[in-house]
């Protein structure tokens, strides 16, 4: 098993970056990192979007950097080559899952229904992100579940501080956090540290098994 799969288990928590002003990324990303999330996903469609996957790659080793709403073969492969190490994207894309698995990279796919899930799964992808989530919550996780035990199961939209530890109860693998952690308002506002207080809010509702950021935070570069 690729081993970011494992990382991407026990650490739980994504944090979702779709920005349009990339200009303070290294500063919003010190205070997710002190705050003991090391796993970051670029949206493509974020200001500069490779340049700040390369960007994050350099400055936080630690972490595990991917890209987000990643759509068809050219895309995939510039992520990778800007250095992600796993691949998001919003449906079932069989040319994505095909790049990740070529380059040992790990693959998240979208799925909404019972059939899109099983279909992305026997495409070989290492994650089914259920997107999108709002007005269905954690109990369609739980009936998902049932009959697929073996799927990992991801989770973005629809998510809120409140409700994360439903989610795990429910049986999800990983939660993307995305405006709810930071949003380009937070950016506009330089509120570095309401993000650090949030990332650190839905870490205290984690599994115990991934609450150990002793070593990330140890290891943390500083930007100030």
């Amino acid at each position: 098993m690729n081993p970011n799969i494992d990382r991407i288990l026990k650490a739980k928590l994504i944090a979702v970056l779709r920005l349009k002003d990339t200009t303070h990324l290294l500063q919003f990303a010190e205070r997710i990192v002190a705050s003991g999330i090391s796993i970051f996903e670029v949206t493509l469609d974020s200001g500069n979007a490779l340049e700040c996957i390369e960007l994050l790659r350099q400055k936080f080793p630690q972490c595990l950097i991917g890209a987000g709403t990643v759509i068809g073969r050219k895309a995939s492969e510039s992520a990778i080559t800007a250095g992600a190490e796993f691949l998001v994207s919003p449906i079932n894309d069989p040319k994505m899952i095909t790049v990740a698995r070529e380059h040992a990279v790990v693959s998240i796919a979208g799925a909404l229904t019972p059939t899109e899930a099983w279909e992305a799964h026997t495409n070989g992808a290492d994650f089914v992100k259920i997107f999108p989530l709002t007005g269905l919550g954690p109990s369609y996780i739980k009936a998902l579940r049932g009959p697929f035990k073996d799927i990992r199961f991801v989770a973005t939209n629809g998510v809120t501080l409140e409700n994360i530890g439903e989610f795990f109860e429910a049986g999800i693998s990983a939660i993307g956090l995305g405006s709810i952690l930071i949003s380009d308002l937070d950016v506009d506002n330089g509120k570095f540290d309401e993000v650090g207080r949030r990332a650190k809010r839905a870490i205290t509702v984690l599994p115990a098994s991934g609450k150990s950021s002793e070593m990330v935070q140890n290891k943390l570069p500083k930007f100030m």
